[in-house]
């Protein structure tokens, strides 16, 4: 009865420990650094551009957004005087992001499932970036003398090699669609291999049903299921040309 009351107890408490509810969002900022006063701009992306969607200001380095959001979507905070803004998803939870003012890019963001796959996420594609950044700088010169002698070897070569990281952000992005189907990343990364122009249909189609229920009811769900269906009715309309015979 004891263990009882005391696992009753722990559920309450968490319970009660949550400062959001269903479809509510709270936004906690640390900015650290940035004075008193400065504006931080909560934005999103619509037909039109980026468009402001709350304004607060830093207090004793802090700031608050707190708000309504039925469906998670791509938002971006900017801080006032500083350059780049930072990227996560708006979703329902209590939401992290650490303020780096020197340098936007090295921010983090957590505190909700999406937003934490996006730290992780972010974090192993800067380590292939870095190692494509280093091979890139390693062998520009190289890359320059086989274009003014036009030697198509050494640039045939220098793009295979150059490939095998593109080859690896791919891999990370395929890997967090099959590992994550809660996440809305996954939605979000099945909706940009759609406009590759080497897609396989099928395989998103397998992604996309593989994915949360939730996450397939949303407005963006819904409409990437929609571009699916017609791109794989197109494609079986489409006449296929078979080979030339030999000569």
């Amino acid at each position: 009865m004891k263990q009882i009351f005391l696992s009753l107890l722990a559920v309450a408490t968490l319970v009660s420990c949550s400062k959001v509810g269903k479809n509510e969002f709270i936004i906690e900022g640390n900015a650290e650094g940035v004075k008193d006063g400065v504006a931080v701009y909560l934005e999103k992306q619509d037909s039109t551009g980026l468009v402001q969607v709350d304004t607060v200001k830093v207090e004793k380095g802090k700031f608050k957004f707190e708000g309504n959001v039925t469906e998670p979507g791509l938002h971006f905070v900017q801080v006032d005087q500083t350059q780049g803004k930072i990227v996560f998803v708006l979703e329902n939870g209590e939401i992290s992001l650490k303020v780096d003012k020197d340098s936007i890019n090295k921010s983090v963001v957590g505190g909700t499932y999406s937003n934490d796959q996006l730290a992780t996420y972010s974090k192993e594609y800067e380590k292939v970036q870095k190692k494509m950044q280093a091979f890139q700088k390693a062998n520009m010169e190289k890359w320059q003398q086989a274009q003014m002698a036009q030697d198509t070897v050494t640039r045939n070569a220098l793009i295979k090699e150059n490939k095998i990281f593109q080859d690896e952000f791919m891999k990370l992005t395929i890997d967090h669609i099959e590992k994550h189907p809660k996440s809305y990343l996954s939605l979000l990364f099945i909706g940009q291999l759609i406009n590759q122009p080497d897609r396989d249909v099928a395989k998103l189609n397998k992604y996309y049903e593989s994915l949360d229920a939730d996450l397939k009811a949303t407005k963006e769900g819904k409409q990437l299921k929609k571009a699916l269906t017609e791109i794989a009715e197109a494609e079986k309309k489409s006449p296929v040309v078979p080979p030339l015979p030999p000569q």
